[in-house]
């Protein structure tokens, strides 16, 4: 795929936008904006499933059942095609590149350590830190937030560790979901959903068990949609899909773990690298020989002159995310650095499977 084409999906999240008649920050998808147009729905719920990209389906859905039956097209995540940065530049309108927000931990030079976005913790350590995300790198104001601070009633819906409607199952989500739909004063609902990406990192895309939740989370968001209010209007995405992959563990490469400077970070599909200013040409030999044929590795000024992260004006410490070197997986085999689980499935690299997520819409009038 060539990086232009990615971005879709902070396109959909700027359609969002431009119906409520708040500021857009780059292009709308035009599908999403005839279709809210023709609809005209009171309330918009945006549903999204993590990992339930278009990949995944074709492997375990019927094109007969509910989701195929309402996908309106195919589309395009951001790259890196990871939670963190794309479910932040849905809810944003704003580009990886803008938020500063690229993948699942990030190198904070103030606490020389490799920090987990979402959860406030250590990469490789036990360490904690409760409250940094918040200063060192505050998401940009999200849709709801923005739609609030106008004056214009939204509410969100999340897994058991979300701070809005709390939920511990699927259908409990829906419900909870449900109950926002209702009230005739509410306007729009962000949901979201996270078990399906968890199951699949443990069993693989390809896994029976994968089929078997996702035929249920069709069944149970069939039955909720049909219980929306008539004036509501559901739009269902996802933030990135996943592929099988074979682990090769890093650790054992003393001669390319010596050129470390700090460790790795952002994803094991897509790999920041820091490297000791005299280790970099041993560092580039070594990488490309051991591990060429499944990674493209991109220098820091490759990164950018490419546009790798979206377009925008960059946020002020995205630079520093990115490391010397950026390599990217092109293939199954993954690269993984002092992991304490081994993964069945993962996502953030450069396939194109990894990258293509449904717009499904559906409206009762």
């Amino acid at each position: 795929m060539e990086w232009k084409e990615y971005g879709d999906i902070t396109k959909a999240g700027n359609s969002l936008r431009q119906y409520y008649d708040l500021e857009t920050y780059h292009d709308t998808d035009s599908d999403l904006d005839a279709w809210l147009k023709e609809k005209r729905p009171r309330c918009v719920i945006a549903l999204l499933i993590d990992a339930m990209g278009t990949s995944v389906m074709a492997k375990h859905l019927s094109k007969e059942g509910f989701f195929y039956t309402h996908l309106k097209k195919e589309m395009t995540t951001v790259f890196p095609p990871t939670t963190s940065a794309a479910t932040t530049a849905f809810r944003t309108g704003k580009s990886p590149a803008e938020n500063g927000w690229l993948g699942w931990n990030q190198y904070f030079k103030e606490v020389d350590d490799n920090v987990i976005l979402f959860l406030e913790k250590s990469q490789y350590t036990d360490a904690s830190y409760p409250g940094f995300i918040d200063k060192a790198l505050p998401m940009k104001k999200d849709l709801v937030q923005d739609l609030r601070e106008h004056h214009v009633q939204s509410d969100s819906a999340w897994p058991g560790w979300g701070k809005e409607h709390p939920s511990s199952t699927y259908q409990e989500l829906l419900n909870n979901a449900l109950k926002t739909a209702q009230n005739k004063q509410n306007r729009f609902t962000y949901v979201y959903w996270d078990a399906f990406d968890t199951l699949m990192h443990q069993k693989g895309p390809s896994s029976k068990e994968t089929g078997i939740m996702l035929k249920e989370i069709e069944a149970e968001t069939e039955r909720f949609a049909e219980q929306l209010p008539e004036d509501c209007a559901l739009m269902i995405v996802a933030d990135h899909s996943q592929i099988d992959v074979r682990q090769h563990s890093l650790d054992a490469d003393q001669q390319l773990c010596a050129c470390f400077q700090h460790e790795p970070a952002l994803e094991p599909r897509a790999i920041a690298f820091y490297i000791k200013p005299e280790k970099k040409e041993q560092f580039v030999s070594l990488f490309k020989k051991n591990y060429g044929k499944d990674y493209a590795l991109y220098t820091h000024e490759e990164v950018l002159h490419g546009k790798l992260f979206g377009p925008g004006v960059h946020h002020a410490r995205m630079e520093e995310f990115l490391g010397d070197y950026l390599a990217i997986g092109e293939t199954d085999r993954q690269l993984s650095y002092k992991r304490k689980k081994t993964v069945k499935g993962d996502h953030a690299g450069g396939t194109r499977e990894e990258a293509m997520i449904p717009l499904i819409l559906y409206a009762k009038k």
